[in-house]
């Protein structure tokens, strides 16, 4: 069984990430940032933007993009067609279930927002 994130699941180009910046409703969590934008694609979309200048490690960024990815994939049926960008705030010192919960709970606005 392949617990990877598909290509298709991914936002890989630039433009697409400009445009989600643009035109994307911004919301932050405890822990995260997150801009939501419609999708124009057949299923929606995770892009990641882990900073340097909040995480200098590459491991703890690496830990990120991990935890954002599976969070993801393991909801990505709930998401109606949207691309999301997501962003850490600050170096937390908590564990990953927290920043799991926080960010699923920033996806899940994020649809409710963009359906009203």
């Amino acid at each position: 069984m392949n617990r990877s994130l598909v290509q298709g699941a991914r936002i890989t180009k630039a433009r697409d990430y400009a445009h989600i910046f643009q035109q994307g409703i911004h919301s932050d969590g405890r822990f995260w940032k997150l801009i939501a934008s419609p999708s124009g694609h057949a299923n929606s979309r995770l892009g990641l933007a882990i900073s340097k200048k909040i995480c200098k490690r590459a491991v703890d960024r690496n830990l990120f993009k991990r935890l954002a990815r599976e969070t993801f994939r393991q909801h990505r049926d709930d998401f109606d067609l949207l691309d999301f960008v997501v962003m850490i705030k600050k170096m937390p010192n908590t564990n990953n279930q927290e920043l799991a919960s926080d960010l699923l709970s920033l996806l899940q606005n994020a649809k409710q927002g963009l359906k009203s």
